[in-house]
């Protein structure tokens, strides 16, 4: 690299510093891209998915309609110019939220075993573990049927949750009654009948309604 600066023009153009993290850069994005860290290293996958970097933008920031900001996972909301940056050079998936909530929204599959869309899809909406006060990421989390399947219950965003392995383990075996009224909703209930509920993740922006003053447009 200080060879091409040299070739360019100015060997001093840059510090070995800021070379080291171009060459950082370039590993992370072909492990990202092949799944392999090199001498026989692999990254390591979570429910049959490659590690990958996801990042949130409002349609209203990428088309240059407003500022709201974008959101990296696993680090916080972010600029929306850096935003822009990250979602220009990665593989666009549509993600469509509520509005109101910002909650993902749903679709649905039959079979036991959910497709990776699926899968991906529920860690999206839910991102931690279901259980009241748990913050484990959903992608270290099993990825669990509120309702059996056995006892009838499908293999749809509607049926999915990502639980803890713990909380897992107290929803089957626990005296709780667990059920999901809404999608990417929880409703733990007590032997004694008191509920808690854990609500969906906020993912996109939340706007407020409009008012009966407020212009269409």
């Amino acid at each position: 690299m200080k060879r091409r600066d040299a070739d360019a023009g100015d060997a001093r153009a840059r510090t070995c510093d800021q070379r080291r993290a171009d060459v950082l850069a370039q590993l992370v994005r072909a492990a990202l891209a092949t799944g392999e860290v090199g001498d026989g290293l692999w990254l390591g996958t979570e429910h049959g998915r490659l590690v990958a970097v996801q990042v949130t933008v409002p349609l209203t920031t990428l088309a240059g309609l407003s500022e709201e900001p974008g959101e990296l996972a696993g680090y916080g909301p972010i600029p929306a110019r850096v935003a822009c940056e990250l979602a220009a050079a990665g593989v666009w998936q549509w993600l469509g939220t509520d509005p109101v909530n910002g909650a993902v929204l749903s679709h649905g599959r039959t079979r036991y075993t959910p497709t990776h869309d699926l899968i991906e899809h529920v860690l999206l909406r839910d991102r931690t573990c279901k259980a009241p006060g748990c913050a484990l990421p959903a992608t270290r989390c099993d990825l669990d049927h509120v309702r059996a399947y056995a006892s009838g219950g499908a293999t749809c965003a509607g049926n999915l949750t990502p639980l803890c392995r713990k909380h897992h383990l107290i929803k089957h075996h626990g005296p709780f009654m667990v059920d999901q009224p809404e999608p990417g909703t929880l409703r733990w209930t007590s032997p004694t009948g008191n509920t808690t509920i854990v609500g969906p993740a906020r993912v996109g922006p939340v706007h407020d309604p409009p008012g009966p003053d407020d212009p269409p447009f």
